[in-house]
């Protein structure tokens, strides 16, 4: 099943144990977005300024992460600072963030190590590994919490093979950002959603607590 473009979609994060601790996951993150192009080459999602969404909050201020069952909570939030045009290739672990401020200023580029894109009957699912890169206009770079990362990889939250596909992925990005590869050679700087594109929304209470229920039957398989 391919989404068409235009079409508003759920971004949904689980929170995965691989240690098995926390049981089975839970949603920590689920962001509506709305689908720019879902085919063999990429899917890309927009995620606009002042789109709501629901995000994990500790119940401890300022407590690092990763959080365990009960540390965090699932409130909602507003996605207010960026632009966001979420690209994702197949197989690949990461997505490349293309970010703008809400006036399209052009900023850059953020890339999230993950998992590669699950697909699911209301979107998409991606499992966050904690390890970011910052990418300026100008194409310099900088990590983004390895503290995280690392504490994740100690905990058995991520397990050691998938905590070397991350490495490798992070890698692989930072030589194509060095490499001013595409995304990060600036063709998607001018990129700009439809006017008629209306800001996504949370779906209804019913067809929410049913996203908000993990559940592998919903999983339509990778990406």
């Amino acid at each position: 099943m391919l989404f068409q473009a235009g079409e508003q979609v759920l971004y949904r994060g689980p929170h995965v144990d691989d240690s098995g601790l926390s049981g089975p996951p839970s949603i920590c993150d689920v962001r509506p977005t709305t689908v720019v192009e879902d085919s063999a080459r990429f899917v890309a999602l927009f995620l606009a300024a002042g789109t709501p969404t629901l995000m994990p909050r500790p119940r401890q201020p300022g407590s690092p992460k990763p959080w365990g069952p009960g540390e965090w909570d699932l409130v909602p939030g507003t996605w207010s600072r960026w632009n966001t045009l979420l690209l994702h290739r197949p197989g690949e672990w990461r997505a490349t963030w293309v970010q703008w401020s809400p006036s399209w200023e052009f900023l850059g580029w953020y890339v999230n190590v993950q998992e590669p894109l699950w697909r699911a009957r209301w979107g998409f699912d991606f499992r966050d590994l904690q390890l970011d890169i910052l990418v300026g206009a100008d194409g310099s770079w900088q990590w983004k919490d390895q503290e995280d990362f690392a504490r994740s990889t100690e905990s058995g939250l991520i397990r050691d093979e998938v905590a070397k596909e991350a490495q490798a992925a992070a890698a692989a990005a930072v030589a194509a950002i060095e490499a001013r590869d595409e995304p990060f050679d600036g063709s998607w700087e001018k990129w700009r959603p439809p006017a008629r594109w209306p800001l996504p929304g949370l779906p209804n209470a019913t067809e929410l607590a049913s996203a908000l229920r993990w559940s592998a039957e919903d999983s339509l398989g990778r990406y």
